[in-house]
């Protein structure tokens, strides 16, 4: 099953009911522990409103999305599995995405996203922040500018 769906997210062509992808979303569990602090404002939808000390150049959109996530080798020291692992996005940007991960990620550790509809993008984290036990907020650049209107289904 998981070569299966390492060819597809090798493609990384955009697909309208990806089976692969939805087979794979069934089979890999969602391990984040997202806080109940947390679940009121993963409720809300929309452009997020920006704040004086933002130093962002574009609008972040909320959006829930599960997604799945691969580990890119970047860090010798700093060992990783090479299976499958569900995230949620939860905004997106022209340039980046934020999402909810089980596992602590480092600044310039690179990953790859499959995302439903979408196909494959390949990220480098640019932070992160542990919200709870199994649960990292993490913030990441894409390698190139990203459709919006297409993330978040518009």
């Amino acid at each position: 099953m998981l070569e299966s769906i390492d060819d597809a997210i090798a493609s990384g062509l955009p697909r309208q009911g990806d089976s692969a992808f939805e087979r794979a979303i069934r089979n890999v569990p969602f391990n984040v522990q997202i806080p109940r602090s947390k679940l009121e404002a993963l409720g809300k939808s929309g452009p997020s409103t920006p704040m004086v000390t933002d130093q962002r150049r574009h609008i972040r959109f909320r959006q829930l999305k599960r997604c799945l996530l691969r580990y890119e080798a970047t860090y010798p020291k700093v060992p990783r599995h090479a299976d499958l692992f569900q995230a949620l996005i939860i905004n997106v940007s022209k340039e980046g995405i934020g999402l909810l991960h089980e596992e602590q990620l480092y600044p310039k550790e690179r990953f790859h996203l499959r995302v439903e509809g979408y196909g494959l993008l390949r990220l480098t984290v640019a932070r992160c922040q542990k919200l709870g036990p199994r649960c990292y907020e993490i913030g990441a650049v894409g390698d190139r500018p990203l459709d919006v209107k297409t993330l978040i289904g518009l």
